[in-house]
């Protein structure tokens, strides 16, 4: 037990005395931007010190920030500790990619331009310069990079081995390929909702999974190595820089549509139809700039995404508190990756210091396409729903063959789940046969029956294809037809003259039917219940007065008449 006791004691003064002792020497790199006033073929004699930054330990980032200003910029390097020819280590420097290639002057080397990786550079770092130390790094030796351009986001260097670059490169491809293949086969799933609904807010989200996809690819630098992809990611910062400008456009279409912008919000709609068309010219400037927008292009397309992601985070608020049904998916999804992008964008425009938000970007666009494809889903499972109901043959009124009263509560509720997801204001017509029980007792009940089904197919008869009917108890109707509450009014009117164009002829016999219809739109976050009682109640008002009357609810006030009592073929609309 003493000797347990003994070796414990020993280990726990080793443990303390490495931690307590100073730590080994490690190269070092320190960078410094120089002033220079003209623009140089070679490095500066001497040049003031503008900034002086050191990484630290090797395999720390050394972060410049240049100042802004057209033409080149100089910086000087050295380290602490000698690198030796053959030794295997790297500079690595990483910026914007508009900087293009730039020129490096060595230790003890003769200089070389290098372009950036995808471009003829090194395949080591995909999005980047890797540099390498042809002589080594001499104690006490310099080396100098002419960087072009002007930007905004700070470069970044560092000292590595082509193992360290190597493993990061190969990690962050396979994340990428992996939110890449998730992004597919969501925005395939999508696009097969849109061949089977033709709605193009599908069609619009599967586009922006294409192309934040293939964005994730070519920042990850292997679409080059895929089939397909090759000739986009040969474009290089101009491919890259149109899917992520045509993944923002389509996703303001998208939001355009999935929040029913034009109904709860026209301003905000104004607002989005702005911003897609300012992001459309961006685009349009890139494709038919190239290279030659390459200095500016990153600027203004950041800078604007910055505008934008604060303005769609307000006008989908606005949406909830209206009442918008999928609002807070679209808040639950999107809020993540807006604040991922507006970082990243601030990161390359050299605001902030985060430049981790760029590799983040596919994790979020991932979780963000999981919470809208669940919303999507419950969209497509109500509309697929609709359809089921309105071709079925059970629930069915055995009489007249339309849908009973249950399966149109049923429909109603699916269209009430449907919310401001990509559904139109829809409206319920109520139609009740005038002195229906004085015909059942002068023809006869047989007569009454074939009266009813004649009118179910007069009624039909001036409806659309997709509107649905289904019988009510008693001698009544209801229409639901998805169409704005103008549109009803002119559908009701239909139906009630197309009762006052002609008898009834049965059995020889001429009887002249009139019917009373009361009408009532949906409202946002209205209950099935209370939409079928103001439709009722617009009913009560419509035989009240008398025979072929319309009569409409409006919220919040009594019933309107909006037609007049018409009984004579001659008074037809």
């Amino acid at each position: 037990m003493r000797e347990l006791v003994r070796g414990c004691a020993v280990l726990l003064l080793l443990l303390v005395a490495g931690l307590c002792a100073p730590p080994l020497a490690a190269q070092s790199l320190q960078a410094e931007l120089l002033l220079t006033q003209d623009d140089l073929d070679g490095p500066p004699a001497s040049a003031p010190v503008l900034a002086r930054v050191d990484a630290g330990a090797r395999g720390r980032v050394a972060r410049v920030v240049l100042p802004q200003r057209v033409g080149s910029y100089w910086l000087r390097l050295t380290t602490d500790a000698a690198i030796a020819p053959g030794e295997d280590t790297l500079l690595v420097l990483e910026g914007a990619q508009g900087l293009g290639p730039v020129t490096f002057y060595p230790p003890a080397a003769e200089p070389r331009v290098v372009r950036e990786s995808g471009q003829g550079g090194s395949q080591l770092l995909r999005r980047g310069w890797v540099l390498s130390l042809p002589s080594g790094w001499p104690a006490a030796s310099v080396a100098y990079l002419r960087v072009n351009g002007m930007t905004t986001q700070p470069l970044r260097l560092r000292l590595a081995s082509a193992g360290e670059i190597a493993h990061g490169q190969r990690t962050h491809a396979r994340y990428a390929i992996a939110a890449f293949t998730v992004l597919m086969l969501m925005a395939v799933a999508m696009l097969g909702i849109y061949v089977a609904f033709r709605d193009l807010l599908y069609l619009s989200y599967a586009g922006y999974l294409t192309a934040a996809g293939i964005h994730a690819l070519l920042l990850s630098g292997d679409a080059g190595e895929i089939w397909g992809l090759a000739n986009l990611a040969a474009y290089g910062a101009t491919g890259n820089w149109a899917m992520a400008t045509l993944a923002v456009a389509l996703q303001l279409v998208f939001t355009w549509r999935f929040l029913e912008l034009d109904r709860l919000l026209p301003r905000g709609a104004i607002a989005v139809k702005v911003l897609f068309w300012a992001h459309l010219a961006l685009l349009a400037t890139l494709l038919f700039g190239g290279a030659r927008v390459h200095g500016w292009y990153y600027l203004v397309g950041n800078a604007l995404l910055i505008c934008t992601v604060p303005v769609l985070l307000a006008v989908a608020v606005l949406a909830w508190q209206r009442g918008a049904t999928y609002a807070s998916y679209y808040l639950l999804g999107w809020t993540p990756l807006f604040a991922v992008a507006a970082l990243a964008a601030s990161n390359q425009l050299g605001l902030v210091n985060a430049p981790w938000a760029e590799r983040a970007l596919p994790l979020a666009a991932v979780i963000e396409s999981a919470v809208l494809a669940l919303a999507l889903s419950q969209h497509a499972a109500n509309r697929h729903r609709i359809a089921v109901l309105a071709q079925q043959t059970l629930g069915r009124d055995p009489l007249t063959g339309a849908l009973n009263r249950e399966a149109l509560e049923q429909m109603l509720e699916s269209w009430h789940q449907l919310g401001s997801l990509g559904a139109r204001s829809y409206g319920v017509l109520q139609l009740d046969l005038d002195r229906f029980g004085e015909i059942n007792e002068r023809y006869g009940r047989a007569v009454g029956d074939a009266v009813l089904q004649q009118a179910l197919v007069r009624i039909r008869a001036v409806l659309r294809p997709d509107d649905t009917i289904a019988r009510m108890p008693g001698d009544g109707f209801a229409v639901v037809t998805n169409c704005p509450p103008e549109d009803c009014h002119h559908l009701a009117r239909r139906v009630a003259d197309s009762f006052a164009l002609r008898p009834f002829r049965i059995d020889g016999h001429e009887i002249a039917v009139s019917v009373s219809i009361g009408m009532a739109s949906s409202q946002r976050g209205e209950s099935v219940p209370a939409l079928l009682a103001r439709t009722a109640q617009a009913l009560r008002s419509a035989r009240g007065v008398g025979r072929n009357t319309v009569s409409m609810d409006l919220p919040g006030r009594e019933s309107a008449l909006i037609g007049e009592a018409r009984e004579s073929a001659s008074s037809a609309f």
